[in-house]
């Protein structure tokens, strides 16, 4: 359900990692991207896309996550794009892109085939500056945390 300053999706087969690949696909400046497990290809080609249009991308995602044989960390950083695995204690099981200064999303969605084909899963894409802006202070100190 689409409003003004907040969306929803859900998963299973409601086309959630469609929407994900169109928010990459809009993205025009600044790309941070906090996520568990990146494993759709389609998701991780968006990502390129953009890397490619020239859009400052950053991408962290969790150490033990980015180590299995279908994780796409290493096909982003054989394309340029700055990956940065969580080297802290424990999980890093956020999961939050920020487009800039206009929007975030976030929920239980990983960036998985299974989360979009199989599981229950939700995020939300909210258009709230403030929000947008504690997404981004948080992003910014976990990217230095794991430099």
């Amino acid at each position: 359900m689409s409003r003004p300053f907040v969306s929803t999706y859900f998963s299973p087969q409601q086309g959630a990692a469609d929407q994900i690949i169109g928010f990459v696909d809009r993205c025009q400046d600044r790309l941070d991207i906090a996520v568990y497990s990146l494993t759709h290809d389609e998701i991780a080609e968006a990502i390129i896309r953009a890397h490619i249009r020239g859009v400052d991308l950053r991408v962290l995602t969790d150490n033990t996550q980015a180590g299995g044989r279908t994780s796409d960390d290493e096909k982003l950083e054989a394309a340029g794009v700055s990956v940065r695995r969580d080297t802290q204690s424990g999980s890093m099981h956020n999961k939050f892109c920020i487009d800039g200064t206009r929007a975030v999303i976030t929920g239980s969605f990983n960036w998985t085939v299974n989360a979009d084909k199989r599981n229950a899963e939700n995020f939300v894409v909210i258009r709230l500056k403030y929000v947008v802006a504690g997404f981004q202070e948080e992003f910014d100190r976990l990217w230095d945390l794991n430099a």
